[in-house]
């Protein structure tokens, strides 16, 4: 054998045991692929972050609101330490937005894109202790409270009616924010931020024990005469007027069905079903019940109209949802009274005005299920 054919062999045997002992100190064949990737990922990641890392840093810039709040405060997670390192905060919250007055329908929205933000960073979602939020007046909610939630980081978006595509693309790992609490801010109204989590958001919406009793004993008072409860569907109505016919709201372009609209969403229901039940909640009684009525004078043994009167937004909110389908006029009230029920929704399709304030900030496609059907005054 040459020299040169020694040499070579020498280095294969030098590769060969070389590969086995590396095999030997990883544990097997499945970690060196694994350490591999890795090696291969990180080269991968530092070239991209070095090509990047000015467009990120400006994306950051434009998706989060600086934080105000002070290291010592930090609320931490028990994920464990690592040497050198503080723990990681795995929190997501509300942002202090909340407390301009906004009310149950806006705060549902607030609290879906909370749950949907902490499921997307790995998260816990909770309320910060002293927290008042008037959805635990209808709600169990059931979500732990802390008492120091910051340094905080708060994230924003760029429509109030529409789906904020950029929150999916937020980087929650990186250093400038993975030890911070997300505080979610904004009015996040879209169905999709419910879509990957409709089952957990359900569990959080379950209705506290006496709106639950106070609706059940309502629905067996108002059984109408000779019926039985097994035979007949609920629909409810939900009529917004109050602030909506306000002449500064009609100028950024709120709208109301009128009679029509409703006319015709309750036949939709009577041709389809031979006995229905409909039961009608608004802040404007007197308009429902003129205008909310039996226009085809169809047989009292085929259909039934029950006005609520007296109850708190609570109760009603909590009559509409546990009916079987849903009319809403518009509004997140009745927005939410019909996601919750999960039956067939109609909604009032004239909203907001076409070309006004309120419509550039709404995408029809984001804010409506794709499922519930639409329906105008006149068409």
């Amino acid at each position: 054998m040459s020299r040169y054919q020694k040499l070579c062999l020498y280095a294969i045997l030098g590769l060969v045991m070389g590969f086995f002992t590396f095999i030997f100190f990883s544990g097997s064949l499945q970690d060196l692929q694994r350490n591999f990737y890795k090696i291969s990922k990180f080269g991968f990641r530092m070239q991209r972050n070095n090509e990047t890392g000015d467009r990120e840093r400006q994306h950051y810039n434009a998706s989060y609101i600086d934080s105000t709040a002070q290291p010592s405060n930090r609320a931490t997670h028990n994920s464990g330490e690592i040497a050198g390192q503080p723990e990681i905060t795995r929190y997501v919250s509300f942002d202090n937005c909340i407390k301009d007055g906004r009310r149950l329908g806006n705060l549902l929205f607030d609290l879906a894109a909370v749950i949907f933000v902490a499921e997307l960073s790995g998260r816990k979602a909770v309320l910060e202790k002293t927290m008042n939020i008037s959805l635990e007046n209808v709600f169990k909610l059931n979500m732990e409270r802390v008492k120091d939630l910051c340094p905080c980081q708060v994230i924003g978006e760029s429509h109030h009616l529409a789906y904020d595509i950029n929150t999916e693309k937020i980087a929650f790992n990186d250093p400038n924010i993975r030890n911070k609490t997300i505080l979610v801010a904004g009015f996040r109204q879209s169905w999709k931020y419910t879509l990957a989590i409709e089952r957990q958001l359900r569990k959080h919406l379950a209705f506290k024990d006496e709106i639950q009793n106070f609706t059940e004993n309502f629905f067996q008072e108002v059984i109408p005469s000779g019926w039985k409860r097994v035979g007949f569907v609920r629909v409810g109505i939900h009529c917004r007027r109050g602030d909506n016919v306000v002449q500064h709201f009609v100028n950024y372009g709120y709208t109301v069905p009128n009679g029509t609209y409703f006319y015709k969403a309750m036949k939709y229901f009577t041709d389809k079903y031979s006995r229905v039940q409909f039961i009608v909640t608004s802040d404007d009684s007197n308009w429902t019940r003129e205008h909310i009525v039996n226009a085809n004078n169809i047989s009292p043994n085929a259909i039934n109209i029950t006005y609520t009167a007296g109850n708190t937004a609570g109760q009603d909110f909590a009559i509409l949802s546990m009916c079987d389908h849903v009319i809403m006029s518009t509004g997140t009230y009745g927005w939410w009274a019909a996601w919750i029920a999960k039956g067939t929704t109609i909604y009032y399709s004239d909203w907001p005005r076409q070309g006004s304030g309120l419509a550039r900030h709404f995408n029809r496609e984001d804010f409506f299920p794709p499922n519930w059907i639409p329906m105008a005054n006149n068409k």
